[in-house]
C-alpha cells in the first residue's frame, strides 16, 4: 500500500466485497459519508476478532492497516476466526486529511495533518454519530475474543509501544510481544516505559497495561474509550491499542513527554530535528501492526 491510498479507501473496501467480504454500511457520518463495518470469515466461526481504525483521523496508519488486513484476509481466510473491521471510524475528517496529501508524501507532510477529533475518548457517549453506529454494530456480535483500536504514537517517538487492557490473557500478551519482537527491525526499540505517563505497569518490553473504567459509570461528562466499551460488554481475552510512530529518535528515550512533543513541533515547522531520527517505512509499519493482530488471533485459536 501507499500513503496516497488513503484517498481511495472506499473503493478499496468495496473491492474486498467482490472477493467474499461482507461490507455493510453501518451508519452515515455527520457530513453524509458511508461508515463501513466489514466481516470476513465464517459468521459461525468459534472466535471473533474486532478491529476499529481511525478514531483519530490524523493517525492514518490505522485505516491503512485495516484495509491491508482486509485485503489479506479475503485472499487467505483464517480458519475458526471471524474478523469484524471498521476501517475508517471518522470518514469526514479522514477525507479532509487525505485531500491535503501531495502525490509524493514525506514525513513532514504526515506530521502536518491536522484534522482530528477524539472519537476514541468519547466512544461511550453520543457526542459523535459515528461512535453510536459503531457501538450498535459491535453489539451484533455474540462474542468478541480480541479487540484492537489502531492508533499512531507521537509521530516522532523514542520507540514503539502498545497498550493492553487490564485483565488480558497473559498468554496472548506474551505471544503478541514475542511476535512483534521477532518482526521488528533492529533500529526500532520496544520502550521500557510509557513516555506519556498514562501507564505505570510494564507487562513486557513495549507492552503497557491500561486500567479501564467500568463503562456503567461513564456518561457525556465522563466519557470512555472503545477499549472500555468492549471490555465491559464482551470480557475478551485481549483488548489493545497500537501506538505506531512514523519515525524513531533514539535520543528521546529518556526524554520527558514535553521534549518529545517539542521535537515533533520543530520538525513540523522546519522539516528538521536537532536529534538524528530514522523514518519507519509504511511497509514496516503495516507489517508490525499486522503481526500484533495475527499473533493474538493465533493465540486465541490455540488456547
Amino acid at each position: 500500500m501507499k500513503w496516497t491510498d488513503l484517498k481511495h479507501l472506499d473503493s478499496l473496501i468495496r473491492e474486498t466485497e467482490a472477493l467474499g467480504a461482507e461490507v455493510e454500511e453501518i451508519g452515515i457520518s455527520s457530513e453524509g459519508r458511508s461508515l463501513y463495518g466489514v466481516t470476513v470469515g465464517d459468521r459461525d466461526a468459534a472466535h471473533t476478532v474486532v478491529i476499529v481504525a481511525g478514531c483519530h483521523a490524523d493517525e492514518i496508519i490505522g485505516p491503512l492497516t485495516a484495509v491491508s488486513m482486509l485485503q489479506s484476509l479475503v485472499q487467505q481466510p483464517w480458519p475458526d476466526v471471524k474478523f469484524g473491521i471498521v476501517p475508517v471510524a471518522d470518514p469526514d475528517f479522514l477525507h479532509r486529511n487525505a485531500s491535503e496529501l501531495p502525490t509524493n508524501v514525506t514525513l513532514r507532510d504526515l506530521l502536518q495533518l491536522k484534522h482530528c477529533r477524539d472519537l476514541e475518548g468519547h466512544f461511550t457517549t453520543d457526542t459523535y454519530p459515528e461512535c453510536i453506529a459503531i457501538r450498535q454494530w459491535m453489539r451484533g456480535f455474540n462474542q468478541v475474543d480480541a479487540y484492537f483500536s489502531l492508533h499512531s504514537a507521537g509521530l516522532i517517538a523514542p520507540g514503539l509501544f502498545f497498550y493492553v487492557g487490564r485483565g488480558a490473557n497473559s498468554r496472548c500478551v506474551h505471544q503478541a510481544a514475542s511476535g512483534v519482537t521477532a518482526a521488528l527491525p533492529d533500529h526500532i526499540p520496544l520502550l521500557s516505559h510509557d513516555p506519556t505517563g498514562l501507564s505505570q505497569t510494564v507487562l513486557s518490553p513495549g507492552f503497557f497495561e491500561l486500567a479501564l473504567p467500568n463503562v456503567q459509570a461513564l456518561n457525556q461528562q465522563n466519557p470512555g474509550s472503545s477499549l472500555a466499551f468492549v471490555s465491559h460488554h464482551f470480557q475478551p481475552q485481549f483488548v489493545g491499542a497500537s501506538e505506531m510512530p512514523l519515525a524513531i529518535c533514539p535520543a528521546l528515550q529518556q526524554a520527558a513527554l514535553s521534549e518529545i512533543e517539542q521535537c515533533n513541533r520543530e520538525f513540523r515547522q522546519t522539516g528538521h530535528s536537532k536529534h538524528p531520527l530514522r523514518e519507519i517505512s509504511l511497509d514496516t509499519q503495516l507489517s508490525i501492526m499486522r503481526t500484533l493482530i495475527t499473533s493474538v488471533a493465533h493465540c486465541i485459536t490455540t488456547a
